[in-house]
């Protein structure tokens, strides 16, 4: 059977056995809505266990709305009219309102993907902010969480008045799921509380995919909870990136109600459970290895321990434009890695509990990349193939496995939750 993968903008496609494939493991065929602005309107006149933006007053206080970055699909452009609409309809000034891309510890976005990710119109009206996680003058200390824990936040946040976050719900390796008070924590936090939160949850669940409440999950409410954050608008979205429905209100309750809509699109069963070989698009997280390396922890629970893994993923900028630590501390073991997160012993503990998250599944399986953005060199624990040759290294892993191999297929690994029978 011919099977074909998303790879970034693009598409690889292969041919396997049909009698060695388990399954092809997608997220659920669902119809997107037809009225996408109606469902943000709906969702804002009905929040759940929050205020609507009415009953928030903003008329004479300013108003601060955080929103995901590139690496995020989240229709945030039609996300923001209906709110925008809303506060100055209630008495908000466009001076007084300011988007804050939560970059978490990503690049700045330029201009002009900040247009083609909120709207043209939007961009030239409002004053937007790309966070900076690294720059302390723009943080604000607020004591500590979880014991040890700093609360660092943008300060342009915390000052207004009225705090607002946008974001998407999918299943997440260190969060459980996307969304809700995600955007602040990492979004919009400093690199040492970032940092902390890594090692955390690298040390406490390094795979917490899909679980709606494990350590790191509490951390990031907390810090919410610290910050003060009024209203999260979330989105469901199809496969596709198209808007399903949409959940306003309540930074934790509205995130779980969320959560359980958008199981029945991401958290998809594995037909015969687990596999030997597991070939996975990180799609749609592709833009470098930091957010590719996501389709691991999918393939993660579908593959047999010993089984390999064979990521597919395009990676333009390479291991991290942010982070180019993570490349050296790839080359390091569990071992070395764990001593140094148990004594926050590193240049960069963002790069450190990530890359303690990734070299721990290298040791349970092999590791084979496609990718054209990233080499040999950045990641020596992993074998490589070629993006022309998808097919030859496909045939190769398999061959080593012998003629009984049995095969699962990951087509949206960067956002999926597979589920064992």
């Amino acid at each position: 059977m011919r099977v074909k993968l998303p790879y970034g903008r693009d598409e690889l496609d292969f041919e396997i056995d049909e009698r060695r494939v388990n399954g092809i493991i997608a997220p659920a065929e669902v119809s997107a809505s037809a009225r996408p602005q109606l469902e943000v309107e709906e969702a804002l006149d009905h929040p759940i266990e929050g205020p609507t933006i009415e009953a928030l007053n903003p008329k004479g206080r300013t108003v601060a709305i955080a929103v995901d970055d590139i690496t995020r699909v989240t229709p945030t452009s039609i996300l923001l009219p209906p709110i925008l609409r809303r506060l100055k309809k209630a008495g908000a000034k466009v001076g007084d309102i300011e988007i804050i891309v939560a970059l978490g510890t990503h690049r700045p976005m330029t201009d002009g993907e900040m247009k083609d990710k909120y709207g043209a119109e939007v961009v030239e009206e409002y004053r937007f902010l790309n966070h900076a996680f690294d720059d302390e003058a723009s943080l604000q200390y607020l004591g500590k969480i979880g014991g040890d824990v700093p609360v660092w936040i943008n300060q342009e946040y915390l000052k207004a008045d009225l705090r607002i976050a946008t974001g998407n719900l999918v299943p997440h390796c260190n969060a459980g799921w996307a969304g809700g008070a995600k955007t602040l924590l990492p979004g919009l936090a400093g690199e040492e509380t970032v940092g902390q939160m890594h090692v955390r949850s690298a040390l406490a669940t390094p795979n917490a995919l899909g679980t709606e409440d494990n350590p790191t999950r509490q951390l990031i409410e907390a810090f919410a909870e610290r910050v003060g954050l009024h209203l999260i608008v979330n989105t469901a979205l199809t496969r596709d990136g198209e808007i399903v429905k949409v959940f306003a209100g309540h930074f934790k309750r509205a995130h779980r109600k969320g959560v359980e809509f958008a199981k029945g699109i991401y958290a998809v069963p594995a037909p015969a459970g687990l596999a030997n070989i597991t070939i996975a698009s990180s799609y749609p997280a592709d833009i470098d290895y930091w957010q590719g390396s996501k389709a691991l922890y999918a393939a993660d629970l579908v593959t047999n321990p010993g089984g390999t893994i064979i990521l597919v993923t395009p990676c333009p900028e390479g291991i991290s434009p942010t982070h180019p630590k993570l490349a050296e501390y790839l080359q390091r073991n569990v071992k070395e890695l764990k001593a140094m997160a148990e004594q926050r012993d590193a240049e960069d503990l963002v790069a450190l509990g990530a890359a303690l998250e990734m070299v721990n599944l290298s040791t349970k399986y092999g590791v084979t990349i496609i990718s054209g953005g990233i080499s040999e060199k950045d990641l020596p624990q992993a074998t490589f193939g070629k993006v022309d040759d998808i097919q030859g290294t496909v045939d190769a892993v398999a061959h080593g496995y012998g003629p009984e191999t049995t095969l699962n297929v990951l087509t949206n690994g960067g956002e999926i939750y597979p589920l064992l029978k």
